[in-house]
C-alpha cells in the first residue's frame, strides 16, 4: 500500500505530507548531531576536569534554560511568525556548534567556556522547542497528528540507534573537533525544511499580535483556567517522575552493574531507541484497540513491570529486553499526552501551552533524576529501581482514575 492510500492515524499516513517528511527527516539528522555534541561535551569535560561534578554542571547548564526560559520561548513563538522564528533559532544553535568546533580546533576550550556555550545551546533549545511543537499541527491535520507527534519523538530515539556507533567512529578518527563540526552541519536539514515550507495564511492570521506583557498574562490565565491542560500535565507527572529512574541509572547499570565494554554499552542505549521506534510504529494499532487513555495506563504498568524485572535479574539480555519495553512505553505516553495538549490549545496559544508542557516535563525529569540518583547513592542501584517500580504502581492507579482529555470513552 502506498503512503498516499495509507489509512488515517497511522505512521504511513503521517508521512504522506511532503512538508512533514522534510521536517521529520531534518529533525532526525539534527538529533543525531545533538547526540554527537553531547558525546563530545562529556569527553571534553571529563578529560579537562576528571570531575563528575563538572560533567553535571555542564549538563545542567543546557537543561536549566529549557525548564526556566521555555515559557519565554512560547511567548515569542506566539508573537512572531513561527517559520521565521524557528529558522533564527536554528541559525543560533548552528553558530554555537560552529564556535565549539573552532575552539576545539584551536585548543582553546576550557571547562568554563564549555559551560557557557552549553548554556547558549540550551537557550536555543528553550526558544526553539515550543515553536517547533506548535508548527506540527499546521503541517499535519488532526486525524494524523498523533502518529506525527510519535514520529517527531522517535527522531530522538533514532539518534540513540545511530549516534553511539557514529560518535565512537568519528571520535576515534579525529576527536571532538570532528563531532562538533558534523553537528554544525546537521542543522541545515531543519533550516531547509522551514525555508521550503509555505505556512498557511490562515495559520498566520490566527496568531494574536499581543504585547509582550499581555501575552504572558493571557498565557497564565489560559493555563490556570484549562482543567483539561492541567489534567494532561498531572498525568505526565504521574509517569515521568517515577519512570525516569531506569533511564537515569542506565549508565551506572551498564558500566558497573553489568560491566559492559564501550560497544556493548552503546548497544544497550541503541536498544532503547529500537523499542521507542517500534512503539511509534505500533501505537496507532494499540490506541485503536485500547484507546489512548488506556494505552497510556498500560504503558505505565508495563514500565513498572519491566523496571522491577530488570532490577531483580540484572543480566545484560534481561536488561536489554526490559529497556526496549521501556522505550516503547515512553514513546506511547509522550505521543498521546502531546497530542492531547495539541488538541486542547487554540492556535494563537499553542506555543505558550506547549512551552508549559515542556517545562513541566523536563522539570519533572530533572527532579526525578536527582531523586533517584540520590536513592541509588544511599541504598544502591537495585534498590532505587525497585522503589521506582513500586512508586509507579499507585501513580498508575491515579492516572487511570483521570481520563485523558480527547480520548474516547471506552465501551466496556
Amino acid at each position: 500500500m502506498s503512503i498516499k492510500n495509507a489509512p488515517s492515524g497511522t505512521i504511513r499516513s503521517a508521512l504522506r505530507y511532503p512538508d512533514f517528511r522534510r521536517l521529520v527527516s531534518g529533525l532526525a539528522v539534527s538529533q543525531i548531531g545533538d547526540y554527537l555534541y553531547n558525546l563530545a561535551l562529556v569527553v571534553l569535560v571529563y578529560d579537562r576536569t576528571h570531575s563528575a561534578l563538572w560533567a553535571g554542571v555542564t549538563t545542567a547548564a543546557r537543561v536549566v534554560p529549557v525548564v526556566v526560559l521555555g515559557p519565554l520561548g512560547g511567548v515569542l513563538a506566539d508573537r512572531f511568525d513561527r517559520r521565521r522564528y524557528i529558522i533564527v533559532c536554528q541559525f543560533w544553535m548552528m553558530a554555537v556548534a560552529a564556535t565549539l568546533a573552532v575552539l576545539a580546533f584551536t585548543h582553546h576550550l576550557t571547562h568554563w567556556n564549555l559551560v557557557g556555550l552549553s548554556f547558549c545551546m540550551g537557550l536555543g533549545n528553550a526558544m526553539n522547542g515550543p515553536a517547533w511543537q506548535a508548527v506540527v499541527p499546521e503541517i499535519v491535520p488532526p486525524h494524523d497528528l498523533r502518529p506525527a507527534i510519535a514520529l517527531n519523538s522517535a527522531g530522538f530515539n533514532l539518534a540513540r540507534m545511530v549516534g553511539p556507533v557514529l560518535g565512537q567512529v568519528l571520535l576515534s578518527l579525529v576527536g571532538v573537533f570532528l563531532l562538533f563540526t558534523v553537528n554544525t552541519f546537521t542543522f541545515i536539514g531543519v533550516i531547509a525544511a522551514m525555508v521550503a515550507w509555505r505556512r498557511p495564511a490562515e495559520a498566520r492570521a490566527a496568531q494574536h499580535r499581543e504585547g509582550f506583557g499581555a501575552a504572558i498574562v493571557s498565557g497564565v490565565r489560559f493555563v490556570r483556567g484549562s482543567g483539561d491542560l492541567q489534567t494532561v500535565l498531572l498525568r505526565g507527572l504521574c509517569f515521568s517522575v517515577p519512570a525516569i529512574a531506569f533511564s537515569t541509572l542506565l549508565p551506572v547499570i551498564g558500566r558497573f552493574e553489568l560491566g559492559l565494554d564501550e560497544f556493548s554499552f552503546g548497544v544497550l542505549y541503541a536498544v532503547f531507541g529500537v523499542g521507542a521506534v517500534a512503539g511509534a510504529i505500533l501505537m496507532s494499532t494499540v490506541n485503536r484497540l485500547l484507546s489512548p487513555d488506556r494505552a497510556n495506563v498500560w504503558a505505565m504498568g508495563l514500565h513498572a513491570a519491566a523496571t522491577l524485572i530488570a532490577a531483580l535479574a540484572m543480566t545484560p539480555y534481561v536488561v536489554g529486553a526490559c529497556i526496549a519495553v521501556v522505550g516503547a512505553c515512553w514513546i506511547t505516553v509522550i505521543a498521546n499526552n502531546g497530542t492531547a495538549v495539541q488538541m486542547i490549545l487554540p492556535n494563537f496559544m499553542r506555543a505558550r501551552g506547549m512551552a508549559v508542557h515542556q517545562m513541566v516535563f523536563f522539570g519533572a525529569m530533572v527532579v526525578g533524576s536527582l531523586f533517584w540518583g540520590k536513592i541509588a547513592t544511599l541504598f544502591g542501584t537495585q534498590a532505587s529501581l525497585i522503589v521506582s517500580a513500586a512508586a509507579l504502581v499507585p501513580f498508575t492507579v491515579l492516572a487511570a482514575s483521570i481520563r485523558l482529555p480527547g480520548s474516547p470513552v471506552p465501551r466496556g
